[in-house]
């Protein structure tokens, strides 16, 4: 058997701005958003870090990277969904002017999109390419990726084959690590999972 790559996904800490959909609005991390990362990483060892473009992910992987001498790779596919029209909008916002329409994406986001959003099957489709070009460009490394929450859950239903309704369900708090081992026993690709939450 080949050496197993290994992918640990970095969601992002707590970001300014408090709670709403944020997809792609480019909020800075808060001091707590930075000291949660610093912590879940530790004196993590990665070969090859990748960041989305997105501020609450890059300025964290910018800086860990200059502490450790690595280059940073900035990767579009890593970016979290475009909520369109609900960028910036709390849920309360949104059901108060589009009634229903969070039921809806919810109940079915393959078949309901946001106003002007990112459909999941572009999101999904794109998220899928950033990880068949990370494991075709660092088989048998040690990488960290920072991104989102989004990210993680498309990754939980494409590699495990899980409903997207079920992925949502998902307990992503900020700054969680989840770990991908994955293996090419040369019949076909497996992948193992280990999580671990901020302490």
């Amino acid at each position: 058997m080949n050496q197993p790559t290994i992918i640990d996904f970095l969601r992002h800490g707590e970001a300014r701005g408090g709670s709403y959909y944020r997809g792609i609005t480019d909020d800075p991390l808060t001091e707590r958003g930075w000291r949660q990362m610093y912590s879940q990483c530790g004196e993590g060892q990665w070969d090859a870090v990748i960041s989305s473009p997105l501020r609450r992910c890059r300025s964290f992987a910018a800086a860990w990277c200059e502490q450790q001498q690595l280059d940073l790779l900035i990767e579009p596919a890593w970016s979290e969904i475009d909520f369109g029209a609900w960028e910036g909008q709390s849920a309360e916002q949104i059901s108060s002017r589009w009634p229903d329409a969070l039921a809806a994406f919810y109940k079915d986001p393959v078949k309901f999109t946001p106003p002007s959003a990112e459909s999941y099957q572009t999101f999904a489709a794109r998220v899928r390419q950033g990880w068949e070009n990370l494991l075709a460009g660092h088989g048998g490394r040690r990488v960290l990726v920072v991104t989102h929450a989004g990210v993680i859950r498309a990754l939980f239903a494409e590699a495990f084959n899980l409903p997207v309704t079920q992925s949502f369900h998902i307990d992503l708090p900020h700054a969680c690590l989840t770990r991908f081992t994955c293996f090419n026993d040369g019949n076909g690709r497996f992948v193992q999972l280990n999580f671990h939450k901020p302490g």
